[in-house]
């Protein structure tokens, strides 16, 4: 059992570098328009991550019985398949095609945490009576949810496609392959038009040969796999998943945001100690657990009404506002310190060269030499350590919400809530060390030789880095809303 615990704890280290290309949370959409002669097919395809999977999951067990049988199935189908064509649009020269339902499948692929995924196709069709015109077509299915769409449009031998703002060829093999190359940027089209007439189509032109992943494996992730290993749960099991869970933790608080910026700015401008940046740790962790567990209740009991992935934008503006207030605060406090202590240097220096004595003239040089040192900054508040501490881990990961539920849908809740605890500590560990690092690098920093009208306007530049970084998140959070 040791060895084996011990060989899946360095796989998933060694991988770890391999995140899932498009999220858990995306809802990717596809249509394909066929023009034949006397009818125009679309074969549209809907491909769900695992927390909308999880959610729709719920409409599919009518009963509530945590099965689904072939009846709910194929009643969730029928309905779900004419909901998603009555929010298809299409038209020819302005007059509305009715599509109907000719063929629809649906499968449910294993996705990350032993959570499934889910695949829609339908293959609809109208008639078309005319043999020239301008065709329009529009998407209006899952509006605002992120996820790749795409649309394509070709013509039959006999029937050519023309002047289309659509390409012919698709990139994604109808979502069951997407090119690494278009992961950061996937397409967001959901309209296309184009001219149809008699007449021959060219062939097609090559598909793109990008790396891909296919199916299940393009949501893969580390951290998820803990909870869906199928091994019985002997403690030192337990015990090196925690551990990886926490590595991965920490991995994941090394890439790019996560506040490091903003602690360090922080505690170097105050007089941070080790206790603050501890403090801070434990203030994170806390944060990011709760958060988790509060999104995870959430999206279990109120699943109609909350999409986890539109909450995402409005917590990060939280947090980025919630540094923006601190940076702004300090920034104002301690311009207000360094100029009361500029204009009391220039005191101490005027008042020296007027009452000099012989015997007075090393004291007064003690105090224009003081006037120049760096100052200590303003110390460091519990209150404002607490909000950057809230902010850090305001924000849950993906994963973890993907590992709560998985727990919950294999039935190992505990398991699950100690992985996410370890993760959360994992990251807030990143957070303390660069803390801690800063903390007691600062002492080196009161050696430099640094001209003391300048020193003395440092605190107030990493408070407006703490400024700079909240606004940084905040027009992320506003960009993630669509404004």
């Amino acid at each position: 059992m040791k060895t084996a615990s011990l060989t899946l704890a360095m796989t998933l280290l060694a991988t770890v570098a391999r995140a899932h290309p498009l999220g858990n949370f995306t809802v990717n959409r596809y249509a394909a328009l066929r023009v034949e002669r006397g009818a125009i097919g679309v074969h549209y395809v809907v491909d769900m991550a695992e927390i909308p999977t999880f959610q729709e999951r719920k409409l599919i067990d009518a009963n509530g019985d945590q099965t689904i049988d072939a009846a709910e199935q194929e009643a969730y189908v029928a309905g779900r398949v004419a909901e998603l064509a009555r929010n298809l649009t299409l038209t020819v020269d302005g007059a509305a095609l009715a599509l109907d339902a000719d063929a629809h499948a649906l499968e449910q692929p294993p996705g990350a945490g032993g959570l499934p995924t889910l695949r829609l196709e339908a293959w609809l069709s109208a008639p078309l009576d005319p043999t020239r015109g301008a065709v329009a077509f529009a998407d209006r299915n899952f509006a605002g949810r992120p996820g790749w769409q795409e649309v394509v449009a070709e013509g039959s031998p006999g029937m050519a496609v023309t002047d289309s703002s659509v390409p012919r060829v698709d990139r994604s093999r109808a979502l069951r392959a997407y090119p690494a190359d278009q992961l950061q940027s996937p397409p967001q089209v959901t309209e296309a038009r184009f001219r149809i007439s008699p007449g021959a189509t060219p062939a097609p032109a090559a598909g793109s040969a990008s790396p891909v992943r296919i199916g299940a494996a393009r949501f893969s992730d580390r951290m998820t796999e803990l909870i869906a290993t199928r091994a019985p749960l002997g403690p030192w099991l337990v015990f090196t998943s925690l551990l990886v869970a926490a590595a991965l933790g920490a991995l994941h608080a090394l890439s790019p945001g996560h506040g490091k910026t903003v602690v360090g700015a922080y505690l170097v401008g105050t007089r941070g100690t080790a206790r603050h940046a501890l403090f801070l740790g434990l203030v994170v962790t806390a944060t990011h657990t709760l958060g988790v567990y509060l999104l995870g209740i959430l999206t279990l009991t109120a699943s109609a009404y909350v999409v986890p992935e539109r909450l995402f934008p409005w917590i990060t503006a939280v947090s980025g506002l919630i540094v923006l207030a601190i940076g702004a605060s300090l920034a104002a406090s301690r311009l207000q310190t360094a100029l009361a202590g500029h204009a009391g240097a220039h005191h101490h220096h005027a008042d020296n060269h007027t009452h000099l004595h012989p015997q007075d003239h090393h004291h007064g040089h003690d105090h224009h030499a003081h006037a120049h040192l760096p100052p200590d900054g303003t110390p460091a508040g519990w209150r404002s350590l607490l909000a950057l501490g809230v902010s850090g881990g305001l924000l849950p990961c993906p994963s973890a919400l993907v590992v709560m539920l998985g727990a919950i849908a294999l039935g190992r809740v505990a398991f699950g809530l100690l992985l996410i605890v370890a993760f959360s500590a994992g990251l807030a560990a990143v957070l303390t060390t660069v803390g801690l690092v800063l903390v007691y690098a600062r002492h080196l920093f009161d050696r430099l030789p640094l001209d003391g009208r300048l020193a003395r306007f440092a605190p107030v530049a990493s408070a407006l880095v703490i400024s700079l970084a909240g606004l940084v998140i905040v027009a992320q959070a506003i960009a993630q809303m669509g404004v």
